[in-house]
C-alpha cells in the first residue's frame, strides 16, 4: 500500500530521533522549540561537502536547510524570468511539446503544409 498515513510517527513521538540543522544562514529556533529537540547540529548551509555527508545519515533524520547556494536563482526568479505569460502564450508552449510525443498519419500534423510547400 503506498499510501502510509503513519509513516512519521516514529518521528513525532520520539524527537531524539530528529536532527535539527541550525545555522545564522540556515534555521534558527526560538528558545522553547529549542527545548523540545535534544538533538541539534550548528550546519552552515553554503558546505555541500558536509550536506552530502549529512544527507547520507539515516538517524536522527536532519531537518532544516541542507544545501543553499545562494548564487544560483530560485525556480520563482527563473519562472518568470521579468514577463509575464499571457494564456495564448502558454496555450502554445504547451502545444508545442505536445506535438513532440504526437504521432501525425503521414501528411499531417504542424509542418504538414511547409512539407508540402518544399
Amino acid at each position: 500500500d503506498l499510501w502510509l498515513p503513519n509513516i512519521f510517527d516514529p518521528w513525532i513521538e520520539d524527537r531524539s530521533r530528529i536532527r535539527l540543522l541550525t545555522h545564522p544562514r540556515g534555521l534558527t529556533l526560538s528558545p522553547g522549540t529549542a527545548k523540545l529537540y535534544p538533538t541539534q547540529e550548528e550546519h552552515d548551509p553554503l558546505d555541500l561537502d558536509r550536506a552530502r555527508v549529512v544527507a547520507s545519515e539515516k538517524d536522527p533524520i536532519p531537518v532544516g536547510i541542507l544545501y543553499a547556494n545562494p548564487d544560483v536563482p530560485c525556480y520563482e526568479e527563473v519562472r518568470h524570468a521579468g514577463r509575464l505569460r499571457s494564456v495564448e502564450m502558454i496555450r502554445n508552449g504547451l502545444e508545442s511539446e505536445f506535438d513532440k510525443f504526437t504521432i501525425w498519419p503521414q501528411g499531417a500534423g504542424p509542418d504538414a503544409k511547409s512539407a508540402r510547400l518544399a
